[in-house]
C-alpha cells in the first residue's frame, strides 16, 4: 500500500469518526447537545488544569493513593478536584469538569479544616459503599429534592460549553442546599415532583444552587426526556444572575441530584438519581483526547 493511499484511508476515517462525533454531540436539548462560547475563567478553570501531570496528581485518579492522600477528608478531595479543573468520565467517554459553586467551596473549606471528631463524624461528605451504587439503595432513600450536602448534593448538568475542561462543552455543578430543612409526607399543598413520596421544605441558600423553581418541581428519578430543561434566560429569570456570565448565554442544563459511592476496585464515582455517573478522569482516554482534537482543546 502506498504513503499515498495510507494518508487517504487515515483522513477518510478521521473525517467519519469527525462527523459521527459531531452529530452525537450536537443533538437536541433532549439528547444533550453542545456548541457554544463561554470564557475559560468564567467556570474557574486553572492554567494547569489544561495540561494535567497525571502521575504528579495520581492521588485525585488512583483510589490506593487517594486514600493515603486524604485520610478520609472526602471535603479537601472534592476542593481539589474543581481546583484542578477535574473532569469526570460518564457513560464511557462524556467528559464533564467538575465546578463546586462558590458557597459550597466556602462549606467545603470549613469542614475539611475542622479536625474533630464531630466534623470528621457529622459533617464529611460520605462515600457510599458499593452495594450502594444507585441512589434508591441507598438507607432511608425517598423520592424527594433533599439533599443535606453529605449523603447528597443539589447539581445540575450543563451542555453548550465547549472551552469547558474535557473538549466536550459539559459541565457537572455541584452547589449548596439548606442544612436546615427537613422532609415532610406530600400533600396537596406539597411543593413536589411528579412521583415525589416526600416533600422537603428546603429554600435557596446559595445564589449559584437551586431556584425555588427547581426544588418544587424537581423529579430526578424519571428519564430526563419528560423533565424540564433550563436555558439560560430561564436560570437567570429564577434567580441565578450570573448563569450567562458564568456558562455562556447559550448554556441549558438540567438538575440532579447527586451522590458519592465506591465500585469494587475503590473507584469513586459521582452518581446522579437516575444513574447516570461518572468517575475521575486521568486524561489518557481516547474519547477525552479525541474530543479535545474535535473541539479544538
Amino acid at each position: 500500500m502506498t504513503m499515498l493511499k495510507r494518508v487517504h484511508i487515515f483522513l477518510g476515517s478521521f473525517i467519519l469518526l469527525n462527523s459521527y462525533l459531531a452529530l452525537a454531540f450536537n443533538a437536541n436539548i433532549g439528547h444533550r447537545s453542545v456548541v457554544g462560547s463561554v470564557s475559560r475563567s468564567a467556570i474557574g478553570m486553572s492554567s494547569t488544569a489544561a495540561a494535567p501531570n497525571s502521575e504528579q496528581k495520581s492521588h485525585l485518579y488512583v483510589p490506593s493513593n487517594r486514600d493515603e492522600y486524604y485520610q478520609g477528608n472526602i471535603a479537601q478531595y472534592l476542593l481539589d478536584l474543581h481546583d484542578d479543573g477535574a473532569t469526570l468520565n460518564f457513560c464511557g467517554g462524556m467528559m464533564f469538569q467538575l465546578v463546586l459553586s462558590d458557597k459550597l467551596q466556602t462549606h467545603l473549606k470549613s469542614v475539611a479544616a475542622d479536625s474533630s471528631s464531630e466534623g470528621k463524624q457529622k459533617k464529611q461528605p460520605i462515600i457510599h459503599p458499593a452495594s450502594q451504587s444507585l441512589m434508591s439503595r441507598t438507607p432511608d432513600y425517598k423520592k424527594s429534592s433533599f439533599a443535606d450536602n453529605i449523603f447528597s448534593f443539589h447539581g445540575r448538568e450543563l451542555r453548550k460549553i465547549p472551552t469547558a475542561n474535557g473538549g466536550m462543552g459539559f459541565v457537572l455543578q455541584l452547589s449548596y442546599a439548606d442544612p436546615s430543612a427537613t422532609l415532610e409526607e406530600v400533600s396537596s399543598s406539597s411543593a413536589a415532583g411528579k412521583g415525589a413520596d416526600a416533600a422537603w421544605n428546603g429554600t435557596p441558600v446559595d445564589p449559584q444552587g437551586w431556584s425555588k423553581e427547581e426544588i418544587a418541581t424537581y423529579d430526578g428519578w424519571r428519564s430526563d426526556q419528560w423533565r424540564k430543561w433550563r436555558k439560560c434566560s430561564m436560570y437567570e429569570d429564577e434567580g441565578y444572575s450570573t448563569f450567562g456570565q458564568e456558562f455562556g448565554n447559550e448554556a441549558f442544563g438540567l438538575n440532579h441530584r447527586f451522590f458519592l459511592h465506591l465500585d469494587s476496585q475503590n473507584k469513586m464515582w459521582l452518581s446522579a438519581e437516575d444513574g447516570c455517573e461518572g468517575t475521575p478522569a486521568d486524561g489518557s482516554s481516547l474519547m477525552k483526547k479525541l474530543g479535545g482534537m474535535l473541539f479544538g482543546r
